[in-house]
């Protein structure tokens, strides 16, 4: 009842000046590692407090909490001059195990002495790590992973991109804490001590706490030899273990010895671990099933996944794939390549993914394109290049929820175009449709080329990399400049170039404000 009333007070200060209104609560969900729901019938403060631990606050009309532990939750909410309060009782859900700590939904990772290899994606460096790291921590896991070294010189900072292919976009990313304490040091440089509790968690701003996240990963340090681990494999984050694909078409279906069945309504998946995989790899850690491929990584994570004779299966949760398609090469350009992370709905028996590579988009796609840009008053002023995806056995929409896009470009060819803020992904849907996408530089390849992302809600089909600047009167009878051809006089940009520097150095500093936003640096 104390608990209660000193979270009510902490509610009055906040409430006491709005006028008195009625105010329910009600409240879905008591197990540990889901979300409990809870909505009022206005708009309220909460505060949510987890066995008498450290109060954790929200604000809306339907917020949710997610327990870690069993135990007591005591809510408190305050709206309108009026305040209600309630104590669920927090039980053991029916996945993720105690972690054997008294209900506790903490997952167990052994980490044994010794080190870990990872490559940075952005670079493809490789780098020894620490396994009792909290790095070491997460690859123990099973999780995959995404890292870049931007700021390893400066920071000594690993910095995680992606996890289960959930990747770091704007103000929202990956962050983590150790025994509830979010360090300064990034993940491959903070040692865990034998009992530690990492947590990684996907962060919407920077109130997000792991409560609050609708993504964590729970994990306990446990201090063994290399045996105890239950892997003896060396996890390689950041890239495909087989590198980019060798042929245009990258097949996504199931491999062999791995099937697929609806039981329920809800599709299980099985994998037969004695099962010969030619050129292929499926590995099972922790609650997900990697299939890899020359060109692609697929994790498929599961829920309460168990092994018996020889056949391990599990429901299936959530699916993405990363592609590394075979790069190609424009005139006039260079090297040009792409990265495909897909959010898949499912997954098929067979499939494939084909991209290839043009200099220019057709005269219906340039002519759709220029009117778009003519509206907000700005014009294209120069096509790098279009990438063509084709599918066989996936449908936007049915199979690929929605598709993050990296393009990788010459920096010779930015900085003639107006520098990296000038560039822009455009998606041509299959009905033809042309959006603009939100476009951001990420990283520079292996090869100097600078990689641009965008994210496509409407899947996969035509994208171009192309730069835009400012419309002037004769736009509009301009045709859109090809490859080659330098800018029209009358849509030449008003931007300033920024020079290959001066792109870099702009990057770097916006990454090192990301960075220290995400509490990682």
């Amino acid at each position: 009842m104390r608990r209660i009333l000193t979270l009510l007070c902490l509610l009055a200060a906040i409430a006491c000046t709005m006028p008195a209104a009625a105010l329910s609560m009600d409240i879905s969900g008591t197990t540990a590692g889901s979300a409990v729901i809870v909505t009022c019938d206005q708009e309220a403060f909460f505060v949510f407090q987890e066995n008498s631990g450290t109060p954790v606050f929200a604000r809306g009309t339907t917020v949710r909490y997610i327990p870690h532990t069993t135990g007591t939750l005591s809510i408190a909410a305050a709206a309108g001059g009026a305040t209600v309060a309630e104590t669920v009782t927090i039980s053991a859900g029916g996945s993720g195990g105690d972690g054997g700590d008294g209900g506790d939904l903490y997952q167990n990772v052994v980490l044994p002495a010794g080190n870990l290899t990872v490559t940075a994606a952005n670079s493809g460096t490789t780098y020894t790590v620490n396994r009792r790291t909290a790095l070491g921590a997460l690859d123990a896991s099973g999780a995959s992973y995404t890292i870049d070294d931007g700021w390893y010189d400066q920071y000594g900072t690993l910095y995680i991109t992606a996890i289960n292919g959930r990747t770091n976009r704007g103000a929202s990313g990956w962050m983590y804490q150790v025994n509830g304490v979010s360090p300064s040091v990034g993940a491959n440089a903070k040692t865990v001590q034998n009992g530690d509790r990492v947590v990684f968690y996907w962060s919407e701003s920077m109130s997000s706490t792991p409560a609050t996240s609708d993504e964590a990963i729970w994990l306990k340090v446990v201090y063994g030899s290399g045996s105890d681990s239950g892997d003896a494999g060396t996890t390689t984050a950041g890239s495909a273990a087989f590198g980019p694909a060798t042929d245009p078409k990258t097949p996504v279906g199931l491999p062999e010895g791995v099937t697929t069945a609806v039981v329920g309504g809800k599709t299980r998946i099985s994998v037969d671990l004695s099962a010969a995989h030619d050129g292929e790899r499926v590995t099972v850690k922790g609650d997900r099933i990697i299939i890899e491929r020359p060109g692609l990584v697929m994790t498929i994570l599961t829920g309460d996944i168990t092994e018996r004779d020889g056949i391990a299966t599990g429901f299936l949760k959530s699916v993405t794939a990363m592609l590394t398609p075979k790069s190609g090469t424009i005139a006039g350009i260079g090297d040009v390549g792409a990265t495909l992370i897909l959010s898949l709905n499912g997954v098929t028996a067979l499939g494939d993914i084909t991209v290839t590579y043009a200099s220019n988009l057709s005269a219906e796609e340039q002519s759709a394109l220029f009117a778009l840009c003519a509206v907000d008053g700005t014009a294209v002023t120069g096509t790098a290049c279009v990438m063509n995806v084709g599918m066989n056995g996936l449908v936007n929409g049915e199979d690929i929820a929605s598709a993050t896009v990296r393009m990788h470009l010459a920096p010779a060819w930015v900085e003639k175009h107006g520098g990296a803020g000038a560039i822009r992904i455009v998606h041509i849907a299959d009905d033809g449709t042309v959006e603009i996408l939100d476009t951001d530089m990420v990283g520079i390849d292996d090869k100097g080329n600078l990689i641009f992302e965008g994210i496509s809600p409407k899947g996969l089909s035509t994208f171009a990399l192309v730069s835009l600047g400012e419309a002037t009167l004769k736009s509009s009878t301009t045709a859109m400049p090809t490859t080659a051809a330098a800018a029209p006089s009358t849509t030449a940009p008003v931007q300033t170039p920024l020079g290959w520097a001066a792109a870099i150095a702009a990057a770097l500093i916006g990454g090192g404000v990301c960075l220290s936003r995400r509490k990682e640096a």
